[in-house]
């Protein structure tokens, strides 16, 4: 049945149930909205299938079982109900290195209760991880620096300070191994990150998380995620790419072997 046949359909249940003419006109509203919304649903899903297919990864409607594998990543450990939604996956080359993709919606549901009422919100946020060749078994969280990091600073609770007092003014860095941020983070990358409005970065037992916090992504947003983490990884500073790019994939590594000038000699 097409979206004028449904309405139409409970447009005659309505009359016939005797609802009043004002009654029937929300029931068409509402039920015009979420035809509306079901379609937008259904683009949007048409859409990420199409862009995974244009960079040769699998697609999956949905998959219950995403919160298990990124566990170790907030929010995938809270709420109830957890799934994923519209995923693409596969093997790219981002920054210059090989990694392992997984790009899409998540969403979860969280329930409070005051013992009088119960509530139940849904959030969906959109996320890419990837797991890079280059080894990265530390903890590692960058954010945007907020209110409650500032009270903490106060009170003790600081994050890791680096060279530029403005990059570490703007951005919460914690590492399990400050040596390793201090490493990522040279100058070029501090400017890289001033000058580019990055989402949250995450590093869990070697997979990066991206996400903009609790944010549902249009799917031209996923693109431009895409392209800020492959330029991202290309910044990865050369000591890093040599002491934790597998053998294998050093005399590949575009940053590594820098292509020499027409002309130039070996």
């Amino acid at each position: 049945m097409d979206a004028e046949g449904l309405i139409g359909s409970l447009v005659v249940m309505a009359g016939a149930c005797g609802v009043p003419v004002l009654g029937i006109a929300c029931v068409v509203l509402i039920a015009f909205a979420f035809i509306r919304a079901s379609k937008r649903e259904r683009e949007r899903t048409d859409a990420l299938r199409a862009f995974a297919v244009r960079r040769g990864l699998s697609f999956a409607p949905s998959d219950p079982g995403l919160s298990e594998r990124l566990s170790r990543f907030e929010p995938f450990s809270v709420g109830h109900s957890r799934e994923g939604l519209n995923l693409a996956a596969g093997e790219v080359r981002s920054g210059g290195m090989r990694a392992a993709v997984l790009f899409g919606d998540y969403r979860y549901k969280i329930t409070t209760s005051n013992g009088k009422q119960t509530t139940t919100v849904t959030y969906i946020i959109s996320f890419v991880a990837v797991r890079p060749a280059l080894a990265l078994p530390e903890d590692l969280t960058v954010r945007a620096e907020g209110i409650l990091d500032r009270i903490g600073a106060f009170m003790g609770l600081d994050d890791i300070d680096f060279e530029s007092s403005e990059f570490s003014k703007r951005f919460h860095v914690k590492c399990s191994d400050r040596r390793l941020a201090f490493d990522l983070f040279d100058p070029r990358m501090m400017e890289f990150f001033l000058q580019s409005g990055p989402p949250r970065v995450q590093a869990r037992d070697g997979t990066l998380l991206f996400d903009y916090g609790i944010k549902r992504w249009e799917p031209a947003e996923f693109e431009i995620a895409l392209g800020w983490i492959d330029a991202f990884l290309a910044r990865v500073p050369r000591h890093l790419r040599a002491a934790r790019l597998p053998e294998s994939d050093r005399a590949a590594d575009p940053v590594l072997n820098p292509p020499h000038p027409e002309g130039g000699s070996s």
